[in-house]
C-alpha cells in the first residue's frame, strides 16, 4: 500500500534524523521555523492523524488498564482487585502529546500553507480547514478531563509568538471552538476552485471535504452535549442550529469518522489486548439480548467441541461432555466478588495439557483492538465519531424535548448504525469466528424487550445503547457516565457498583492534575489555571486526586 509505505518512510526519517541530532540541532528544529519545510501542508497533514492515533503508551494505561476497568468494558485477567482499580500513574498520555505534537504539527499545515505564493495558498483552504478541525478534536479531547488549557496562543512560539501562552479557561474553549468549528464548516462546504485534495493523505476521508464538514458538524454537537450539565440554554442552541441543515448531518455508514490504517499500525507490544477479559455486565445484557455485537466484543471461552473431546480423553472431563450452547462468560466487576469463589479457580482453568487449557471466563476480542494478534492481517481503525455516534446524540435531545425531531426513528436508526459499524469494522480486523451481521438479526434486536423503543425509558435506553457503540471510544463511554450517571444497576444494561471491601468504589473523573515544575518556562500562566479551577469546591483541594470535578462535569 503506498500511503503505508509513505508512513513508513517519514517514520524512519523523522528517527534518523533524531538519532543524528545532537541536543542542540534537536532544539533548533523545534524552534526555528526555516528548517523545517520541504514537504508540503497535505503530505505534513498525514503526521497529525499519526499523532493522534499512533499512541501504545495511552493504549496500554489509559484505554486498557483505567478506563476500560473503570467503565466496566473488560477487567484485569485475574478480575478487578484493590490493585488494579487503585492505579492511577501513567496516564493522561494526551495532554503530552498535544504540546507539542499534535497541536504543533496542525498548526504547521496552516503555516506551510501561507508561506506558499498566493495562488498555491488559495489551493489549501480545505487542507487548512481539515487540520484546523483535527486540532480543535484533539482540544477537546484533552480539555475533556485536563479542564483549562493553553490553546490560542500555544504552538506558534516559533513563528513569532509567545513561550507564555495564555491559558483558556474550559468555558472559554467551549465558546472558541464551537465559534471556530461554525466558520470551518463554511469553508469546507464551499465548493472553493482548484482546491488540493488530500487523499491518501488524509486516512479519515481521503479528502472529501463535505465529509469534513460533516464531523465538525458532529463535533459541534459532542461539545453541546457536555455543556447539558453547565449551560443548557448553550447546548439547546447550537443543537438546533447544527441539525437545521441536512446536507450537514451524517447520512450513511462512509461518513463515520474514523481513521483507518494498516495490521502494522498497531503492532507490537503496547497494543497487546491479551490478557483481559469479558465484564459480566455487558455480557449478560448482549446475550440476553441477543446482540449481535457480542462476538465483536468479547471472545468465545475455549469450550468447544473439539477442545473438550481432548479434555475427555485426558480424563479431565466427563465421556459425554458436549460443547455448551454459551460460551460468552463475563467476570463480575466488583473485586469482593470477582475474588471470591468459584471465581479464582475459573481463572486458572483446567489444564488439560503443555499446549491446552479449559478457561471458562471470555476474553475481549483481541483482533478488534490489535489487528496483528496471534498473526493477523487485519485492518485498524479508531472512531472520533461515527454515524451511529451522531444518531444517539440526536435521539437524546430529541427525546429530552429540545429538539422537534422524531427520537424513536434516530434511536432505532442510531442502534442499527452501530451493529452495522462494528460487523464492517470487525470483518476488516478479522476477528476470531467472524459471521457479518444480518437484516433479521437487527429487526429481532430491535423488537426485544430490553431494547424496544419506549417514550417512558427513552433516556435508560439510549445511554444504554450508546454505552455499547462507545465500546471502541473508552473516553467517550466515561463522559456519558460522567454526564449521565448511566448505565447502572437500574438501566436496562445493568452495570454493577463497583464493590471493594464492601464500599462502593468512586470512579474518577478527570485526570491527574500536575502542579508545573520550576524549570516550566510558563509555569505562571499554568499555575493560575489550576489555581482558577480549585476555585469551584468541586474540583477538589489536591489536584493529584482525580476524584474532583472539571467546569463541564457540574454536580
Amino acid at each position: 500500500m503506498k500511503i503505508l509505505k509513505l508512513i513508513l518512510t517519514l517514520l524512519v526519517v523523522l528517527s534518523i534524523s533524531i538519532a543524528g541530532c545532537k541536543k542542540s540541532d534537536f532544539v533548533e528544529i523545534n524552534t526555528d521555523p526555516n528548517v523545517l519545510y520541504t514537504i508540503t501542508p497535505e503530505e505534513h497533514f498525514l503526521g497529525v492523524g499519526i499523532q493522534i492515533h499512533r499512541q501504545d503508551f495511552e493504549q496500554f494505561y489509559d484505554n486498557l488498564r483505567r478506563t476500560m476497568f473503570w467503565m466496566q468494558q473488560s477487567t484485569p485477567l485475574g478480575g478487578n482487585s484493590a490493585t488494579s482499580l487503585a492505579e492511577f500513574g501513567n496516564t493522561n498520555y494526551r495532554f503530552g502529546v498535544f504540546y507539542p505534537g499534535v497541536g504543533r504539527i496542525a498548526t504547521d499545515v496552516s503555516v506551510l500553507a501561507q508561506r506558499l505564493p498566493e495562488v498555491e495558498k488559495a489551493k489549501r483552504q480545505h487542507v487548512v480547514a481539515m487540520a484546523e478541525v483535527l486540532k480543535i478534536y484533539y482540544g477537546f479531547y484533552v480539555s475533556d478531563i485536563n479542564g483549562h488549557l493553553a490553546y490560542s496562543e500555544a504552538f506558534i512560539a516559533p513563528y513569532g509568538g509567545t513561550n507564555t501562552p495564555k491559558w483558556e479557561s474550559q468555558q472559554e474553549l467551549f465558546g472558541l471552538w464551537d465559534t471556530q468549528l461554525k466558520q470551518l464548516v463554511t469553508t469546507l462546504r464551499t465548493a472553493t476552485p482548484n482546491q488540493v485534495s488530500l487523499a491518501n493523505f488524509d486516512q479519515y476521508y481521503g479528502g472529501d471535504a463535505m465529509r469534513w464538514a460533516k464531523a465538525a458538524n458532529a463535533l459541534r454537537q459532542r461539545i453541546a452535549m457536555r455543556l447539558t450539565k453547565r449551560d443548557l440554554a448553550k447546548a439547546t442552541a447550537i443543537f438546533r442550529e447544527t441539525i437545521a441543515d441536512a446536507a450537514l448531518l451524517m447520512s450513511t455508514q462512509a461518513d463515520s469518522w474514523v481513521y483507518t490504517a494498516h495490521t502494522s499500525f498497531t503492532q507490537g507490544g503496547n497494543w497487546n489486548p491479551d490478557g483481559f477479559r469479558a465484564p459480566k455486565p455487558s455480557v449478560d445484557f448482549m446475550w440476553g439480548s441477543s446482540d449481535p455485537r457480542l462476538n465483536y466484543f468479547y471472545g468465545r471461552n475455549n469450550y468447544s467441541q473439539a477442545n473438550i473431546n481432548t479434555a475427555i480423553t485426558a480424563g479431565i472431563l466427563a465421556a459425554g461432555t458436549i460443547e455448551p450452547m454459551r460460551r460468552h462468560i463475563g467476570v463480575p466487576v466488583s473485586p469482593d466478588v470477582s475474588q471470591a469463589a468459584p471465581y479464582p479457580a475459573w481463572f486458572s482453568g483446567r489444564r488439560v495439557n503443555g499446549s491446552l487449557t479449559m478457561d471458562t471466563m471470555s476474553f475481549i476480542q483481541h483482533r478488534l483492538h490489535q489487528p496483528a494478534f496471534a498473526g493477523g492481517d487485519g485492518q485498524s481503525f479508531f472512531p472520533l465519531i461515527n454515524y451511529a455516534d451522531q444518531l444517539l446524540m440526536r435521539a437524546e435531545m430529541a427525546a429530552r424535548g429540545i429538539t422537534t425531531e422524531n427520537a424513536q426513528n434516530l434511536y432505532n436508526l442510531g442502534v442499527r448504525s452501530s451493529i452495522e459499524f462494528y460487523s464492517q469494522r470487525a470483518g476488516l480486523a478479522k476477528v476470531a469466528d467472524y459471521a457479518a451481521v444480518t437484516e433479521a438479526q437487527i429487526i429481532s434486536y430491535l423488537e426485544h424487550p430490553l431494547v424496544k423503543w419506549d417514550n417512558v425509558k427513552s433516556a435508560n435506553l439510549i445511554a444504554s445503547q450508546a454505552f455499547l457503540n462507545f465500546y471502541k471510544q473508552p473516553n467517550e463511554a466515561w463522559a456519558l457516565f460522567k454526564r449521565t450517571g448511566m448505565p447502572n444497576k437500574n438501566t436496562v444494561l445493568e452495570n454493577e457498583d463497583i464493590v471493594l471491601s464492601g464500599t462502593v468504589y468512586q470512579i474518577p473523573r478527570r485526570a491527574i492534575i500536575n502542579i508545573p515544575a520550576p524549570a516550566d518556562l510558563n509555569r505562571v500562566n499554568r499555575q493560575s489555571s489550576i489555581d482558577e479551577m480549585m476555585k469551584d469546591p468541586d474540583f477538589g483541594a489536591d489536584p493529584s486526586v482525580p476524584f474532583g470535578r472539571i467546569w463541564w462535569d457540574k454536580k
